[in-house]
Protein backbone atom coordinates (compact mmCIF):
# COMPACT_ATOMS: atom_id res chain seq x y z
CA UNK A 1 0.00 0.00 0.00
CA UNK A 2 1.46 3.38 -1.06
CA UNK A 3 0.69 6.03 1.56
CA UNK A 4 0.89 9.67 0.53
CA UNK A 5 4.27 11.21 1.29
CA UNK A 6 4.12 15.04 1.16
CA UNK A 7 7.91 15.24 0.98
CA UNK A 8 8.30 13.51 -2.39
CA UNK A 9 7.57 14.71 -5.90
CA UNK A 10 5.33 12.29 -7.79
CA UNK A 11 5.51 11.78 -11.49
CA UNK A 12 1.88 12.89 -11.66
CA UNK A 13 -0.93 14.10 -9.44
CA UNK A 14 -4.20 12.94 -10.97
CA UNK A 15 -7.27 14.89 -9.87
CA UNK A 16 -10.33 12.66 -10.07
CA UNK A 17 -10.66 8.87 -9.84
CA UNK A 18 -13.23 8.43 -12.58
CA UNK A 19 -12.64 6.62 -15.85
CA UNK A 20 -10.09 9.09 -17.19
CA UNK A 21 -8.26 9.45 -13.88
CA UNK A 22 -8.04 5.71 -13.29
CA UNK A 23 -6.67 5.24 -16.81
CA UNK A 24 -3.98 7.86 -16.12
CA UNK A 25 -3.04 6.57 -12.68
CA UNK A 26 -2.89 2.90 -13.63
CA UNK A 27 -1.19 3.63 -16.95
CA UNK A 28 1.59 5.74 -15.44
CA UNK A 29 2.02 3.30 -12.56
CA UNK A 30 2.47 0.59 -15.19
CA UNK A 31 5.55 2.48 -16.38
CA UNK A 32 6.88 2.37 -12.81
CA UNK A 33 6.07 5.99 -11.96
CA UNK A 34 4.75 7.00 -8.51
CA UNK A 35 1.32 8.62 -8.82
CA UNK A 36 -0.94 10.49 -6.40
CA UNK A 37 -4.62 9.89 -7.17
CA UNK A 38 -6.82 12.55 -5.57
CA UNK A 39 -10.57 11.97 -5.18
CA UNK A 40 -13.06 13.73 -2.91
CA UNK A 41 -15.98 11.45 -3.72
CA UNK A 42 -16.30 7.77 -4.55
CA UNK A 43 -13.60 6.02 -6.54
CA UNK A 44 -14.90 5.17 -10.02
CA UNK A 45 -16.48 8.54 -10.66
CA UNK A 46 -19.76 8.93 -12.49
CA UNK A 47 -19.35 5.82 -14.63
CA UNK A 48 -19.13 3.37 -11.75
CA UNK A 49 -21.43 5.14 -9.32
CA UNK A 50 -24.20 7.00 -11.18
CA UNK A 51 -23.67 6.33 -14.88
CA UNK A 52 -22.59 3.49 -17.13
CA UNK A 53 -22.46 0.66 -14.58
CA UNK A 54 -25.73 1.15 -12.66
CA UNK A 55 -27.64 2.14 -15.81
CA UNK A 56 -26.62 -1.05 -17.64
CA UNK A 57 -27.27 -3.11 -14.53
CA UNK A 58 -30.77 -1.65 -14.24
CA UNK A 59 -31.42 -2.25 -17.94
CA UNK A 60 -30.42 -5.88 -17.46
CA UNK A 61 -32.47 -6.28 -14.28
CA UNK A 62 -35.52 -4.74 -15.93
CA UNK A 63 -35.25 -6.84 -19.10
CA UNK A 64 -34.77 -10.13 -17.24
CA UNK A 65 -37.40 -9.52 -14.57
CA UNK A 66 -34.94 -9.55 -11.67
CA UNK A 67 -36.55 -9.41 -8.23
CA UNK A 68 -35.84 -6.05 -6.53
CA UNK A 69 -34.17 -4.53 -9.63
CA UNK A 70 -32.96 -1.40 -7.82
CA UNK A 71 -31.51 -3.39 -4.94
CA UNK A 72 -29.73 -5.66 -7.41
CA UNK A 73 -28.41 -2.64 -9.33
CA UNK A 74 -27.10 -1.02 -6.16
CA UNK A 75 -25.40 -4.26 -5.10
CA UNK A 76 -23.61 -4.60 -8.44
CA UNK A 77 -22.59 -0.93 -8.40
CA UNK A 78 -21.35 -1.07 -4.80
CA UNK A 79 -19.40 -4.27 -5.42
CA UNK A 80 -17.48 -2.73 -8.31
CA UNK A 81 -16.90 0.54 -6.46
CA UNK A 82 -15.48 -1.33 -3.46
CA UNK A 83 -13.20 -3.39 -5.71
CA UNK A 84 -11.85 -0.27 -7.41
CA UNK A 85 -11.36 1.51 -4.09
CA UNK A 86 -9.41 -1.38 -2.59
CA UNK A 87 -7.33 -1.74 -5.75
CA UNK A 88 -6.29 1.92 -5.62
CA UNK A 89 -5.78 1.98 -1.84
CA UNK A 90 -3.55 -1.09 -1.92
CA UNK A 91 -1.61 -0.28 -5.10
CA UNK A 92 2.16 -0.36 -4.70
CA UNK A 93 2.88 2.87 -6.59
CA UNK A 94 -0.42 4.77 -6.43
CA UNK A 95 -1.12 6.88 -3.35
CA UNK A 96 -4.88 7.40 -2.96
CA UNK A 97 -5.50 10.81 -1.38
CA UNK A 98 -9.18 11.16 -0.45
CA UNK A 99 -9.94 14.85 -0.47
CA UNK A 100 -10.76 17.79 -2.76
CA UNK A 101 -7.96 19.16 -4.92
CA UNK A 102 -7.14 22.82 -5.58
CA UNK A 103 -4.54 24.06 -8.03
CA UNK A 104 -2.03 26.68 -6.90
CA UNK A 105 0.33 29.16 -8.54
CA UNK A 106 3.33 27.02 -7.52
CA UNK A 107 4.23 25.29 -10.76
CA UNK A 108 7.84 24.10 -10.49
CA UNK A 109 7.29 21.45 -9.34
CA UNK A 110 3.51 21.63 -9.48
CA UNK A 111 1.82 21.78 -6.11
CA UNK A 112 -1.77 20.70 -5.53
CA UNK A 113 -3.51 21.58 -2.26
CA UNK A 114 -5.97 18.95 -1.03
CA UNK A 115 -8.76 19.86 1.40
CA UNK A 116 -9.22 16.79 3.57
CA UNK A 117 -12.54 15.71 5.15
CA UNK A 118 -11.22 16.60 8.64
CA UNK A 119 -10.59 20.20 7.59
CA UNK A 120 -6.83 19.89 7.22
CA UNK A 121 -4.93 20.72 4.03
CA UNK A 122 -2.40 18.34 2.48
CA UNK A 123 0.05 19.29 -0.26
CA UNK A 124 0.82 17.02 -3.19
CA UNK A 125 3.90 17.78 -5.29
CA UNK A 126 4.23 16.39 -8.82
CA UNK A 127 6.05 16.91 -12.11
CA UNK A 128 2.71 16.73 -13.92
CA UNK A 129 -0.86 17.45 -12.88
CA UNK A 130 -3.77 15.82 -14.71
CA UNK A 131 -7.24 17.31 -14.21
CA UNK A 132 -9.90 14.65 -14.63
CA UNK A 133 -12.60 15.99 -12.36
CA UNK A 134 -15.55 14.86 -14.48
CA UNK A 135 -18.93 16.48 -14.92
CA UNK A 136 -22.31 16.76 -13.25
CA UNK A 137 -25.87 16.79 -14.63
CA UNK A 138 -27.16 20.15 -15.81
CA UNK A 139 -30.26 21.37 -13.99
CA UNK A 140 -33.10 23.71 -14.82
CA UNK A 141 -35.88 25.13 -12.68
CA UNK A 142 -39.42 24.13 -13.65
CA UNK A 143 -42.13 26.37 -12.25
CA UNK A 144 -44.08 24.51 -9.57
CA UNK A 145 -42.00 21.32 -9.64
CA UNK A 146 -40.90 20.47 -6.09
CA UNK A 147 -37.40 19.22 -5.37
CA UNK A 148 -38.87 16.03 -3.92
CA UNK A 149 -40.19 15.04 -7.36
CA UNK A 150 -37.03 15.99 -9.27
CA UNK A 151 -34.26 13.50 -10.04
CA UNK A 152 -31.08 13.34 -12.11
CA UNK A 153 -28.89 10.33 -12.78
CA UNK A 154 -27.16 11.11 -9.47
CA UNK A 155 -30.32 10.21 -7.51
CA UNK A 156 -32.09 7.88 -9.92
CA UNK A 157 -30.40 4.65 -8.84
CA UNK A 158 -31.14 5.19 -5.15
CA UNK A 159 -34.87 4.59 -5.67
CA UNK A 160 -36.42 1.64 -3.85
CA UNK A 161 -38.57 0.75 -6.83
CA UNK A 162 -39.93 2.06 -10.13
CA UNK A 163 -42.27 5.05 -9.96
CA UNK A 164 -45.81 4.67 -11.22
CA UNK A 165 -45.14 7.31 -13.88
CA UNK A 166 -42.06 9.26 -14.91
CA UNK A 167 -41.25 12.09 -17.30
CA UNK A 168 -37.74 12.42 -18.70
CA UNK A 169 -36.71 15.93 -19.73
CA UNK A 170 -34.26 15.59 -22.60
CA UNK A 171 -34.06 13.19 -25.51
CA UNK A 172 -30.45 12.06 -25.19
CA UNK A 173 -28.77 8.81 -24.12
CA UNK A 174 -29.67 8.91 -20.40
CA UNK A 175 -33.36 9.50 -21.11
CA UNK A 176 -33.54 6.86 -23.81
CA UNK A 177 -31.77 4.17 -21.82
CA UNK A 178 -33.70 4.77 -18.63
CA UNK A 179 -36.98 5.13 -20.52
CA UNK A 180 -36.37 1.60 -21.79
CA UNK A 181 -35.63 0.30 -18.29
CA UNK A 182 -38.58 2.01 -16.61
CA UNK A 183 -40.98 0.90 -19.33
CA UNK A 184 -39.81 -2.68 -18.78
CA UNK A 185 -40.41 -2.20 -15.06
CA UNK A 186 -44.01 -1.14 -15.68
CA UNK A 187 -43.75 2.63 -15.30
CA UNK A 188 -45.73 4.92 -17.58
CA UNK A 189 -42.98 6.80 -19.38
CA UNK A 190 -42.88 10.08 -21.29
CA UNK A 191 -39.97 11.95 -22.89
CA UNK A 192 -40.03 15.73 -23.37
CA UNK A 193 -37.39 17.11 -25.74
CA UNK A 194 -36.89 20.76 -26.70
CA UNK A 195 -35.41 19.86 -30.10
CA UNK A 196 -37.65 18.71 -32.93
CA UNK A 197 -36.56 15.09 -32.52
CA UNK A 198 -34.89 12.82 -29.99
CA UNK A 199 -31.16 12.24 -30.47
CA UNK A 200 -31.08 15.52 -32.34
CA UNK A 201 -27.38 15.17 -33.19
CA UNK A 202 -28.02 11.92 -35.03
CA UNK A 203 -29.18 11.32 -38.56
CA UNK A 204 -32.95 11.98 -38.89
CA UNK A 205 -33.52 8.41 -40.12
CA UNK A 206 -31.91 7.11 -36.94
CA UNK A 207 -34.03 9.38 -34.75
CA UNK A 208 -37.22 8.49 -36.62
CA UNK A 209 -36.57 4.75 -36.42
CA UNK A 210 -35.96 4.90 -32.68
CA UNK A 211 -39.01 7.12 -32.16
CA UNK A 212 -41.23 4.55 -33.85
CA UNK A 213 -39.74 1.75 -31.79
CA UNK A 214 -40.26 3.56 -28.49
CA UNK A 215 -43.74 4.71 -29.44
CA UNK A 216 -44.68 1.10 -30.17
CA UNK A 217 -43.70 0.37 -26.57
CA UNK A 218 -46.17 3.04 -25.37
CA UNK A 219 -43.45 5.51 -24.43
CA UNK A 220 -44.85 8.99 -24.99
CA UNK A 221 -42.53 11.28 -26.95
CA UNK A 222 -43.10 15.04 -27.00
CA UNK A 223 -40.62 16.96 -29.17
CA UNK A 224 -40.23 20.65 -29.92
CA UNK A 225 -41.50 21.57 -26.47
CA UNK A 226 -40.63 21.61 -22.79
CA UNK A 227 -42.34 21.56 -19.41
CA UNK A 228 -43.57 25.08 -18.84
CA UNK A 229 -45.19 24.51 -15.48
CA UNK A 230 -45.89 21.71 -13.04
CA UNK A 231 -49.15 21.56 -11.09
CA UNK A 232 -48.17 20.00 -7.79
CA UNK A 233 -51.80 19.60 -6.73
CA UNK A 234 -52.89 17.48 -9.69
CA UNK A 235 -49.35 16.21 -10.48
CA UNK A 236 -49.69 17.43 -14.04
CA UNK A 237 -46.85 18.52 -16.31
CA UNK A 238 -48.03 21.41 -18.48
CA UNK A 239 -46.05 21.56 -21.72
CA UNK A 240 -45.33 24.70 -23.71
CA UNK A 241 -47.24 23.33 -26.73
CA UNK A 242 -50.42 23.01 -24.68
CA UNK A 243 -50.10 19.28 -24.05
CA UNK A 244 -50.57 17.90 -20.52
CA UNK A 245 -49.02 14.81 -18.97
CA UNK A 246 -51.20 13.68 -16.08
CA UNK A 247 -50.42 11.82 -12.87
CA UNK A 248 -46.65 12.39 -12.93
CA UNK A 249 -44.83 10.90 -9.95
CA UNK A 250 -41.26 12.01 -10.74
CA UNK A 251 -39.45 14.14 -13.30
CA UNK A 252 -35.94 13.14 -14.35
CA UNK A 253 -33.72 15.92 -15.69
CA UNK A 254 -31.39 14.60 -18.40
CA UNK A 255 -30.60 17.72 -20.42
CA UNK A 256 -26.83 17.48 -20.58
CA UNK A 257 -23.67 17.68 -18.52
CA UNK A 258 -21.59 20.49 -17.00
CA UNK A 259 -17.86 20.24 -16.20
CA UNK A 260 -16.93 20.18 -12.53
CA UNK A 261 -14.77 23.28 -12.34
CA UNK A 262 -15.63 24.49 -8.84
CA UNK A 263 -13.07 23.88 -6.09
CA UNK A 264 -10.27 23.48 -8.68
CA UNK A 265 -9.11 27.15 -8.53
CA UNK A 266 -8.06 27.05 -12.18
CA UNK A 267 -7.34 30.76 -12.29
CA UNK A 268 -4.65 30.44 -9.65
CA UNK A 269 -2.72 28.12 -11.95
CA UNK A 270 -3.51 30.19 -15.05
CA UNK A 271 -5.46 27.39 -16.72
CA UNK A 272 -7.55 28.47 -19.69
CA UNK A 273 -11.16 27.37 -19.34
CA UNK A 274 -14.62 28.25 -20.57
CA UNK A 275 -18.24 27.16 -20.57
CA UNK A 276 -17.39 23.73 -22.00
CA UNK A 277 -14.62 23.17 -19.46
CA UNK A 278 -10.83 23.16 -19.36
CA UNK A 279 -9.33 23.91 -22.78
CA UNK A 280 -7.13 20.96 -23.80
CA UNK A 281 -5.94 19.40 -27.05
CA UNK A 282 -6.34 15.78 -28.12
CA UNK A 283 -3.24 14.80 -26.12
CA UNK A 284 -4.70 16.39 -22.98
CA UNK A 285 -2.32 19.37 -23.00
CA UNK A 286 -3.56 22.64 -21.48
CA UNK A 287 -2.04 26.10 -21.94
CA UNK A 288 0.20 25.55 -18.90
CA UNK A 289 3.20 23.28 -19.39
CA UNK A 290 2.95 20.14 -17.28
CA UNK A 291 -0.78 20.51 -16.55
CA UNK A 292 -3.10 18.26 -18.50
CA UNK A 293 -6.86 17.70 -18.65
CA UNK A 294 -8.79 14.60 -19.71
CA UNK A 295 -12.43 13.54 -20.01
CA UNK A 296 -15.71 15.27 -19.22
CA UNK A 297 -14.00 18.21 -17.53
CA UNK A 298 -12.75 19.31 -20.97
CA UNK A 299 -16.01 18.86 -22.88
CA UNK A 300 -13.97 17.13 -25.62
CA UNK A 301 -15.70 13.87 -24.82
CA UNK A 302 -18.56 12.93 -22.50
CA UNK A 303 -18.12 9.17 -22.63
CA UNK A 304 -16.15 6.71 -20.54
CA UNK A 305 -14.46 5.17 -23.56
CA UNK A 306 -13.64 8.64 -24.87
CA UNK A 307 -11.97 9.60 -21.58
CA UNK A 308 -10.07 6.31 -21.61
CA UNK A 309 -8.91 6.89 -25.19
CA UNK A 310 -7.57 10.39 -24.55
CA UNK A 311 -6.20 9.22 -21.20
CA UNK A 312 -4.05 6.57 -22.90
CA UNK A 313 -2.59 9.25 -25.18
CA UNK A 314 -1.80 11.43 -22.17
CA UNK A 315 -0.08 8.51 -20.46
CA UNK A 316 2.10 8.12 -23.54
CA UNK A 317 2.85 11.84 -23.67
CA UNK A 318 3.94 11.94 -20.01
CA UNK A 319 5.72 8.58 -19.78
CA UNK A 320 7.35 8.71 -23.23
CA UNK A 321 7.97 12.40 -23.93
CA UNK A 322 10.61 11.57 -26.54
CA UNK A 323 8.02 9.92 -28.81
CA UNK A 324 6.72 12.50 -31.35
CA UNK A 325 3.11 13.50 -30.81
CA UNK A 326 2.08 13.24 -34.43
CA UNK A 327 -0.54 10.52 -34.43
CA UNK A 328 -4.12 11.75 -34.46
CA UNK A 329 -6.66 10.34 -32.01
CA UNK A 330 -8.62 7.23 -32.83
CA UNK A 331 -12.20 7.77 -33.88
CA UNK A 332 -14.59 7.55 -30.93
CA UNK A 333 -17.96 5.82 -31.50
CA UNK A 334 -21.15 6.61 -29.61
CA UNK A 335 -23.65 4.11 -28.26
CA UNK A 336 -27.04 4.28 -26.57
CA UNK A 337 -28.15 1.07 -24.85
CA UNK A 338 -31.86 1.58 -25.24
CA UNK A 339 -33.95 -1.15 -26.84
CA UNK A 340 -33.33 -1.07 -29.73
CA UNK A 341 -29.73 0.06 -29.34
CA UNK A 342 -28.30 3.02 -31.24
CA UNK A 343 -24.68 3.48 -32.26
CA UNK A 344 -22.79 5.80 -34.61
CA UNK A 345 -19.26 6.73 -35.58
CA UNK A 346 -17.56 9.18 -37.93
CA UNK A 347 -18.10 12.77 -38.92
CA UNK A 348 -20.94 14.73 -37.31
CA UNK A 349 -24.11 14.91 -39.39
CA UNK A 350 -23.57 18.65 -39.91
CA UNK A 351 -20.13 17.96 -41.44
CA UNK A 352 -21.55 15.31 -43.76
CA UNK A 353 -24.10 17.81 -45.04
CA UNK A 354 -21.30 20.25 -45.97
CA UNK A 355 -19.72 17.70 -48.33
CA UNK A 356 -21.11 18.11 -51.88
CA UNK A 357 -23.73 15.45 -52.49
CA UNK A 358 -22.01 14.63 -55.78
CA UNK A 359 -18.89 13.52 -53.88
CA UNK A 360 -20.54 11.06 -51.50
CA UNK A 361 -23.00 8.24 -51.47
CA UNK A 362 -25.57 7.26 -48.89
CA UNK A 363 -26.61 3.66 -48.47
CA UNK A 364 -29.04 2.16 -46.00
CA UNK A 365 -30.59 -1.20 -45.25
CA UNK A 366 -33.65 -1.97 -43.19
CA UNK A 367 -32.73 -4.71 -40.72
CA UNK A 368 -36.34 -5.87 -40.77
CA UNK A 369 -35.75 -7.05 -44.35
CA UNK A 370 -32.70 -9.16 -43.51
CA UNK A 371 -32.85 -12.89 -42.84
CA UNK A 372 -31.96 -12.34 -39.20
CA UNK A 373 -34.68 -9.71 -39.00
CA UNK A 374 -37.10 -12.34 -40.30
CA UNK A 375 -36.03 -15.07 -37.86
CA UNK A 376 -36.12 -12.68 -34.90
CA UNK A 377 -39.39 -11.04 -35.94
CA UNK A 378 -37.76 -7.62 -35.81
CA UNK A 379 -39.99 -4.57 -35.98
CA UNK A 380 -37.48 -1.71 -36.18
CA UNK A 381 -33.87 -1.44 -37.28
CA UNK A 382 -31.69 0.27 -39.86
CA UNK A 383 -28.05 0.71 -40.89
CA UNK A 384 -27.13 4.00 -42.59
CA UNK A 385 -23.72 4.68 -44.11
CA UNK A 386 -22.36 7.81 -45.78
CA UNK A 387 -19.27 7.03 -47.87
CA UNK A 388 -16.83 8.68 -50.23
CA UNK A 389 -17.35 8.06 -53.92
CA UNK A 390 -15.03 5.51 -55.58
CA UNK A 391 -13.25 4.23 -52.42
CA UNK A 392 -16.31 3.81 -50.27
CA UNK A 393 -14.31 5.18 -47.32
CA UNK A 394 -16.64 5.54 -44.38
CA UNK A 395 -17.57 9.14 -43.58
CA UNK A 396 -20.22 8.23 -41.05
CA UNK A 397 -22.13 5.11 -40.04
CA UNK A 398 -25.14 4.78 -37.76
CA UNK A 399 -27.19 1.81 -36.63
CA UNK A 400 -30.48 1.24 -34.84
CA UNK A 401 -31.14 -2.35 -33.89
CA UNK A 402 -30.00 -5.34 -31.89
CA UNK A 403 -26.27 -5.36 -31.03
CA UNK A 404 -25.77 -1.93 -32.61
CA UNK A 405 -23.03 -1.11 -30.08
CA UNK A 406 -21.15 -4.24 -31.15
CA UNK A 407 -21.70 -3.84 -34.89
CA UNK A 408 -20.44 -0.26 -34.90
CA UNK A 409 -16.99 -1.65 -34.14
CA UNK A 410 -16.70 -2.87 -37.73
CA UNK A 411 -17.13 0.68 -39.01
CA UNK A 412 -14.85 2.08 -36.29
CA UNK A 413 -12.08 -0.27 -37.40
CA UNK A 414 -12.74 0.65 -41.02
CA UNK A 415 -12.44 4.40 -40.39
CA UNK A 416 -9.28 4.04 -38.27
CA UNK A 417 -7.59 1.95 -40.98
CA UNK A 418 -8.94 3.50 -44.17
CA UNK A 419 -10.99 0.45 -45.13
CA UNK A 420 -13.81 1.42 -47.45
CA UNK A 421 -16.85 -0.51 -48.59
CA UNK A 422 -14.97 -1.52 -51.73
CA UNK A 423 -12.43 -3.40 -49.58
CA UNK A 424 -15.26 -4.93 -47.56
CA UNK A 425 -16.74 -6.42 -50.72
CA UNK A 426 -16.66 -10.19 -50.41
CA UNK A 427 -15.98 -10.15 -46.66
CA UNK A 428 -17.64 -13.27 -45.23
CA UNK A 429 -20.02 -12.86 -42.29
CA UNK A 430 -21.58 -15.78 -40.40
CA UNK A 431 -25.11 -16.58 -41.52
CA UNK A 432 -27.49 -15.19 -40.39
CA UNK A 433 -25.57 -12.66 -38.27
CA UNK A 434 -26.76 -9.08 -38.07
CA UNK A 435 -23.38 -8.15 -39.59
CA UNK A 436 -24.56 -9.55 -42.91
CA UNK A 437 -26.36 -6.22 -43.33
CA UNK A 438 -22.94 -4.55 -43.57
CA UNK A 439 -21.91 -7.11 -46.17
CA UNK A 440 -25.00 -6.31 -48.20
CA UNK A 441 -24.16 -2.58 -48.12
CA UNK A 442 -20.62 -3.35 -49.34
CA UNK A 443 -22.04 -5.50 -52.12
CA UNK A 444 -24.49 -2.80 -53.15
CA UNK A 445 -21.82 -0.10 -53.22
CA UNK A 446 -19.35 -2.18 -55.21
CA UNK A 447 -21.84 -3.43 -57.78
CA UNK A 448 -23.13 0.11 -58.33
CA UNK A 449 -19.70 1.68 -58.76
CA UNK A 450 -17.71 -0.97 -60.67
CA UNK A 451 -19.34 -0.21 -64.04
CA UNK A 452 -18.37 3.49 -63.77
CA UNK A 453 -14.98 3.66 -62.06
CA UNK A 454 -13.61 6.68 -64.00
CA UNK A 455 -16.68 8.74 -63.16
CA UNK A 456 -16.58 7.63 -59.53
CA UNK A 457 -12.87 8.49 -59.28
CA UNK A 458 -13.44 11.98 -60.68
CA UNK A 459 -16.31 12.58 -58.24
CA UNK A 460 -14.13 11.46 -55.34
CA UNK A 461 -11.31 13.85 -56.31
CA UNK A 462 -13.69 16.79 -56.67
CA UNK A 463 -15.04 16.04 -53.23
CA UNK A 464 -11.57 15.89 -51.67
CA UNK A 465 -10.60 19.21 -53.25
CA UNK A 466 -13.82 20.77 -51.98
CA UNK A 467 -13.17 19.56 -48.45
CA UNK A 468 -9.58 20.84 -48.48
CA UNK A 469 -10.71 24.27 -49.67
CA UNK A 470 -13.35 24.42 -46.96
CA UNK A 471 -10.76 23.73 -44.28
Amino acid sequence: MAAHDPSITYKAAVIGAGSGGLTLAIGLAGFGHPVALIEGGDVGGDCTNVGCVPSKALLHAARTGTDDPFGWTQQRRNHLRDEETVEMAEHDTIALVQGWARLTDRRDPHVVAVDMPDGSVVEVRAEHVVISAGSRPARIDIDGLPESRTLTNEELFELDGPPRSVVFVGGGPISLEMSTAFADLGSRVSIVELEERILAQEDPLISDTLTRALTDRDIGIHTGTTIERFDNVTNTAMLADGTQIDDVEVVVLAIGRQPKLDRLDLDAAGIEHGRRGVVADDWGRTNVDGIWAVGDVTGNTLTTHGANAIGRRTVQAIALPQVPKVRGPKVIPNAVYSRPEVASVGLPVAEIEKIPSSARRRLSIDLVDTDRGFTDDLDHGVVVVDVERFTGNILRAAIVGPAAAELIGIFTLAIDNGIGLRKMFGMVHPYPAWAQAIGKLADEFTLETLPALPREFAAMMRGRVSRQLRR
